[in-house]
């Protein structure tokens, strides 16, 4: 009885990776599709682009056959995620965070660096930003100019290499709890600078 259960087994496994196999050879055909998908995906930095090639590479036993695009789409898409998730989070402060980083007379020097990094990203200049109620000027503005706007509309690709090593620059030395235990909101415009930062090197370097 045990050894028929086991062949019982061992048969269903057998017919588990012939299934596999027949589904990997008959996706074969979209090889190429999905792998354009992948391609355009990294290129573009696009995240729906990335999700379907991913998805369909994974759905099809392909990721093998398309690597190493598919490893890069997934490293991508991880990072492009987060800094979605960030500016959600930027999105959605509250006014009294808001108002409380604004208020601030005296604020701590990681909460300035936090501030004058995101800014910086933005295209402000370097000797606007030494005055922290110029910063305070920004952060009062409306409209498309509203720092949340200015933080959502932000892609990497147009940042410049002078902005991208004065903000890091400015950071440099900095971490995420250190500004949050400063001021939370200036955490988050941390973080988000911090990603920027990163995957501005990441472009320059030739990785999506």
């Amino acid at each position: 009885a045990v050894v028929s259960t086991q062949s019982t087994g061992e048969r269903r496994k057998a017919e588990e990776r012939r299934i596999a196999e027949e589904k990997r050879q008959a996706a074969m055909a979209r090889l190429g599709e999905i792998q354009i998908i992948l391609k355009r995906g990294i290129e573009d930095r696009n995240i729906e682009l990335l999700k379907s090639g991913i998805s369909q590479a994974e759905a099809n036993y392909l990721q093998d056959d398309l690597s190493p695009d598919y490893e890069r789409a997934k490293v991508l898409l991880e990072r492009l995620l987060k800094i979605e998730k960030v500016k959600k989070n930027i999105m959605e402060l509250k006014r009294p965070l808001i108002a409380e980083l604004k208020s601030m007379a005296s604020p701590p020097i990681p909460v300035v660096k936090a501030m004058t990094g995101a800014f910086l990203l933005m295209g402000e200049r370097a000797s606007y930003l030494r005055e922290w109620n110029n910063i305070v000027i920004l952060l009062n503005k409306t409209g498309s100019l509203s720092v949340k706007r200015r933080v959502q509309d932000l892609q990497v690709e147009s940042v410049t290499e002078e902005q991208a090593k004065a903000a890091e620059d400015t950071m440099l030395g900095l971490t995420s709890d250190e500004v949050y235990e400063a001021n939370q909101a200036a955490s988050l415009f941390y973080d988000w600078a911090d990603m920027i930062c990163y995957e501005y090197k990441q472009l320059k370097e030739g990785f999506k």
